[in-house]
Formats: structure tokens, C-alpha cells, sequence
């Protein structure tokens, strides 16, 4: 047998001997718990239970865990997107910028009518602007 829960009020985890609160768990379910895990799903007491969800599938307000609906949940599921994509373009402006700066000590033109400049303003530009759209 294994034993979920928390003894700080803070940190959950599996432990060998029972305590005050914990959930008793069979050692096969155990296991099944850490592949899933493995797997991307995290592992929480829900309902005196110990299940694997995935993040986007419920939510932990005032100390609880409740289950969204499905509109919740995909809402949740893009706003995680979204901070992913945000964090990408970012990244991306961060590196068009050292571009930029190099393409203004080199007039070489990227093609007969436009520079490097002007391209990677460009690119800057779309970036913004898509950034723009994900904050609204």
C-alpha cells in the first residue's frame, strides 16, 4: 500500500506510511498513476480520491480541485496556448532584433527592391501585430 497527500498543506506526493488525511492507494494503482504521469498528466487528490488529469481538464481554486466544463476547459486549453504562442514571439522579436541591428551596419539589399532592414521591420511588424491579437 501507498499513501497520498500532503503533510505541510502544500506539497503532495506518495508516501510509504499513513498520516493524518492521507488516501490509501493499492500499489498496482500506484504504478498506473506514475505512468500516467509519465504520460503528461498530473496527479491530485480529488473527491478522497487520487486520479491523473490533464491540466486543462479542471482547475484549483480557494485549495480544491474542480472539474470545468468542457467550455471552461477548452477555454483554459487556449489561454495556455496562447501563453505558449506569446512566449515563441517573444523569443522570435528578441532574435529579429539582433538581426536588425546587424542589417543596419550591412546596406546590402536582400533583394533588388527591398533591404535587410526593411525585411526583418517586416517580420517585426507581423509579430507585433499577432502579438496585439492574443492580449485583446
Amino acid at each position: 500500500m501507498k499513501y497520498y497527500g500532503t503533510k505541510n498543506n502544500k506539497d503532495y506526493g506518495f508516501y510509504l506510511k499513513n498520516f493524518n488525511n492521507a488516501i490509501e492507494i493499492s500499489d498496482e494503482y500506484w504504478k498506473e498513476l506514475l505512468s500516467q504521469q509519465s504520460e503528461g498528466k498530473i496527479i491530485i487528490p480529488f473527491e478522497n480520491q487520487v486520479i491523473a488529469i490533464n491540466e486543462n481538464e479542471y482547475s484549483f481554486e480557494n485549495g480544491n480541485w474542480r472539474k470545468l466544463t468542457p467550455v471552461e476547459a477548452e477555454i483554459k486549453k487556449q489561454e495556455k496556448n496562447n501563453n505558449i504562442r506569446k512566449q515563441e514571439i517573444l523569443f522570435e522579436l528578441e532574435e529579429l532584433d539582433k538581426k536588425r541591428i546587424r542589417a543596419i551596419a550591412e546596406p546590402s539589399l536582400m533583394d533588388n527592391e527591398t533591404s535587410w532592414l526593411e525585411y526583418y521591420n517586416r517580420q517585426i511588424k507581423n509579430l507585433r501585430d499577432e502579438l496585439e491579437q492574443l492580449n485583446t
